[in-house]
């Protein structure tokens, strides 16, 4: 076992006997601790060099609630098509892992845009969830917009589809949403599992989480959030995905409007997924068409 890997299973087993101890004595304390952990992102972020074409781009710096400034990049085609396309990443990760998209879509004339989420990468904030997402977009938007396209990965992906479920005039906009949360419950449950947390605590989580958000668990779900959306949408996903199970989108995949498409993999899992030439080949074409 390599040292990092020695450290990760010790400070596991740390966080375990603390919510077990605390758990123990006030379940309500331990759930709104265990929830803003849940929204804390694990720093394993290197000093990542910025890829070539990140040094082509126009920095911006926006302001989001809670004063907080969110860091991204600008790309302008050189000869455009009117559109833009903004790209969110998932859940600590960050904008340099995309860079792979902005050529082909400025060669498809697109201007591109995307940031760093709050508590991620280079952008200011301890926390991260739908809540927090959704708002940072929506100030980009409209400092940055018009938006005509979006594009999101993993907790990127489950923001836009709340985002897709209340923009004005569906049918001018395209979402790709890869690897979505399609269940957020499958989620939660795989990180009480992991924590070992006990049902008082499992419980006094979902009241804080009723408590910040004021909605109901079954508000968090990407295929809840755009089954009636008239716009059009390419949802991405493997069916040996991990972190967010194929088997939940199963059935409403099956059951699906016509204006959502679906690109099946097997074998890329969560991350590989949106890295494959072949699927970023088809992304593009989908937002080109």
């Amino acid at each position: 076992m390599s040292k990092q890997g020695f450290s990760e299973r010790m400070y596991l087993r740390y966080l375990r006997t603390k919510f077990r101890t605390i758990g123990t004595l006030s379940p309500a304390i331990a759930g709104k601790l265990a929830f803003n952990l849940f929204c804390t992102p694990y720093p394993k972020y290197k000093k990542t060099k910025a890829p070539a074409i990140f040094h082509q781009a126009k920095k911006i710096q926006i302001k989001v609630s809670g004063d907080i400034t969110i860091k991204g990049y600008e790309w302008q085609a050189t000869k455009p098509n009117g559109k833009t396309v903004l790209i969110c990443h998932g859940y600590a990760s960050y904008f340099y892992k995309f860079d792979q998209y902005v050529q082909p879509l400025l060669k498809q004339g697109f201007r591109v845009i995307g940031f760093d989420a709050p508590a991620h990468g280079q952008s200011e904030g301890k926390y991260i969830n739908v809540i927090v997402y959704k708002d940072a977009i929506e100030h980009i938007i409209r400092v940055c917009g018009p938006i005509d396209h979006f594009m999101g990965h993993s907790l990127g992906g489950i923001t836009l589809a709340m985002i897709a479920e209340t923009i004005s005039n569906p049918k001018e906009h395209k979402f790709v949403l890869i690897a979505p949360a399609t269940k957020t419950t499958t989620t939660f449950e795989s990180y009480f599992n992991m924590m070992h947390f006990s049902e008082a605590v499992r419980e006094g989580f979902l009241n804080e989480l009723g408590k910040q958000t004021n909605l109901p668990v079954s508000y968090f779900e990407a295929d809840r959030a755009i089954e009636k959306y008239k716009g059009e949408i390419l949802w991405v996903h493997d069916q040996g995905d991990r972190v967010c199970p194929y088997q939940d989108l199963v059935n409403f995949k099956n059951n699906a409007p016509e204006n959502i498409k679906f690109l099946i993999t097997n074998g890329l899992g969560h991350n590989k997924v949106y890295k494959t030439p072949d699927i970023i080949d088809k992304i593009v074409a989908f937002l080109s068409a």
